[in-house]
C-alpha cells in the first residue's frame, strides 16, 4: 500500500500566512481569555465538534458572538483558576479550493489550575493541577470578506495526561465532583 501524501495546488504562499496567523489568533485568544482576538479569528458562524475529545459535548452550531461568550465564560475557557496553553504544530493541508481550506495541525493543550487563594493575574501563580491534551485541530477556513476565518473547529484527541474535566472544574467548585466544560 502506498500513501499518497495531499499536496495543494494553488495554496498561495499569502493564504498560507494568513491561515497560519488566524489559527495563533485563536489559539493565542484563548490563552488571555481575550475575546477581541477569538472573534477577530472566526467566521460568523462557527461549528465546533468536541464529540472526539468529550462525547458528552457533541457538535454544536454558533453565531460567533455567542461562540466567544460561551467559551471564554465560566464554564470553559474563561475559569478564572484555570491556565491554558494551545500549542500548534505542523499543519496538514487536507483540502484547498478558493472558498474554503481544511486544516489539520498537530496540537497540545495545556490546562492548569491555579491554586486557590494565589494571585491568578500574576504569571508565576502556583499551579497545582494539570492536564494536557494531545490532538490534532482541524480547522475549516472560510473567506469573510476576502480574509481566512475559522468556521469549522474539530478536535481529535491522541491522549491526556491528568484529568482535563477535574481541572477545568468552575470556579469555587470542590476538587473530586468536577462538571466542568473546559476546552
Amino acid at each position: 500500500m502506498v500513501l499518497e501524501i495531499y499536496n495543494p495546488v494553488g495554496l498561495s504562499f499569502e493564504d498560507y500566512v494568513a491561515i497560519s496567523q488566524c489559527a495563533r489568533t485563536l489559539s493565542d485568544g484563548y490563552d488571555q481569555k481575550d475575546k477581541v482576538r477569538v472573534r477577530a479569528a472566526l467566521a460568523s458562524h462557527v461549528t465546533v465538534d468536541y464529540s472526539k475529545v468529550v462525547p458528552a459535548w457533541g457538535s454544536k452550531e454558533f453565531q460567533a458572538e455567542t461562540f466567544v461568550d460561551e467559551w471564554l465564560g465560566p464554564s470553559h475557557l474563561g475559569i478564572q483558576a484555570l491556565a491554558t496553553q494551545h500549542l500548534l504544530g505542523a499543519p496538514y493541508f487536507m483540502s484547498v479550493s478558493q472558498d474554503m481550506i481544511i486544516v489539520e495541525w498537530q496540537q497540545l493543550a495545556s490546562h492548569g489550575r491555579r491554586i486557590d487563594g494565589e494571585d491568578f493575574a500574576n504569571p508565576m501563580c502556583k499551579i497545582g493541577e494539570s492536564s494536557d491534551g494531545r490532538s490534532w485541530m482541524q480547522q475549516t477556513y472560510t473567506k469573510v470578506n476576502g480574509q481566512w476565518r475559522i468556521s469549522v473547529i474539530r478536535p481529535e484527541v491522541i491522549y491526556h495526561t491528568g484529568n482535563f474535566l477535574e481541572v477545568g472544574r468552575a470556579d469555587g467548585a470542590p476538587a473530586g465532583g468536577a462538571q466542568s466544560r473546559s476546552g
